[in-house]
């Protein structure tokens, strides 16, 4: 990669349940690359301070620009999943406090 042209990337893959009826526009797997268009020149030393002022003023950018983008996805795609998930936070929880209610009958 030229050092000259950097980015931050964001990658997900998301498995909702089968029965998520997800929008055309979303995707299960996703890359998203947000470019950092100020970059510092390391090999001159003049005005190393305001170019690394530009370089993290853009960095700033990308990281707002890959939160908005990420954001939005992920909400539609809570949004699509809806209360499907909700059984399985539920399940787990009460299977542990049965093996605790296990264990303290045991003990007497």
């Amino acid at each position: 990669m030229d050092p000259q042209s950097r980015e931050l990337t964001a990658t997900y893959k998301i498995v909702p349940p089968p029965s998520t009826v997800a929008p055309p526009s979303l995707s299960q797997e996703t890359t998203h690359r947000f470019p950092i268009t100020s970059l510092p020149d390391l090999e001159s030393k003049e005005d190393t301070n305001s170019e690394l002022k530009r370089y993290y003023t853009s960095l700033r950018a990308s990281i707002t620009d890959a939160r908005t983008t990420l954001g939005e996805e992920l909400t539609a795609w809570r949004d699509a999943v809806g209360n499907a998930e909700l059984g399985k936070e539920k399940s787990v929880k009460a299977e542990a406090d049965d093996e605790g209610e296990e264990e303290e009958n045991a003990e007497e």
